[in-house]
């Protein structure tokens, strides 16, 4: 079975659609290995990464999803897209991988049937305890502990996988307002769960479902509005 590579190796092999035996030959004890966050990333099977979110956007996902199928079974070209888009994953106790973003971008990976991903780890938390590791998950802003409906939710309910994420159709509405040029893409963590929040009190679920590009255009106004101002990406010159 393929073992797991680092950035250094030639990445154009079947290694990107198999699973190695061993999902956690890339940790070794701490006592040996430099910190993590110091490495390259790393490729590691999609499986095995735990999301710190409940719900993404399904539309949003299905949009990267057509572009990772462009270059699925074309060795040299999902190589090089993976090799570009590492996913910044914390390392908690037991030496669960948990991801902090790109959230969207892995389960198209796991729809498209691409069974790894290259990870960048930039925090090691494998010393603490669980319930001190979620609290400085949440204080360092790398978790978004609230369901698809926007109610706050233990840690213990996140997904176990990307295969579980649900969909929480007010992240699509943001993602679709920001792509309308209605606010801009923000390095905040979160910050368009910001945006769905704020759409959630504005706009009805109901538009939403029977009508999305009336939902979209009511939106795109008010991010443009006052009440917006505080949100993260937010355009003042567009007011």
């Amino acid at each position: 079975m393929p073992q797991l590579v680092s950035r250094s190796k030639n990445l154009a092999t079947p290694a990107l659609y198999e699973r190695p035996a061993d999902q956690m030959s890339w940790l070794v004890p701490l006592e040996k290995r430099a910190p993590l966050s110091s490495r390259d990333p790393i490729l590691v099977p999609l499986d095995i990464l735990r999301p710190t979110q409940v719900a993404v956007g399904m539309r949003s996902v299905a949009c990267k999803r057509a572009k990772v199928a462009r270059r699925v079974g074309k060795s040299k070209q999902i190589a090089r897209f993976l090799d570009k888009r590492p996913i910044p994953s914390v390392v908690g106790p037991g030496g669960d991988l948990y991801m902090i973003d790109h959230h969207h971008f892995g389960l198209a990976l796991w729809q498209a049937e691409v069974k790894q991903a290259y990870v960048h780890i930039v925090r090691d938390f494998s010393a603490l305890a669980r319930p001190a590791f979620w609290r400085q998950m949440e204080a360092d802003g790398c978790l978004y502990p609230f369901d698809e409906a926007g109610k706050r939710v233990r840690p213990s309910r996140l997904p176990v996988g990307l295969y579980a994420l649900k969909e929480d159709p007010f992240r699509d509405l943001a993602w679709s307002v920001r792509e309308a040029g209605g606010f801009e893409k923000s390095p905040i963590p979160y910050a368009e769960f910001q945006w769905a929040a704020f759409f959630r009190e504005h706009v009805s679920e109901r538009t939403l479902k029977t009508n999305y590009d009336k939902a979209v255009a009511k939106a795109v106004h008010l991010s443009r509005s006052r009440e917006a101002a505080a949100l993260p990406g937010f355009l003042a010159n567009r007011r």
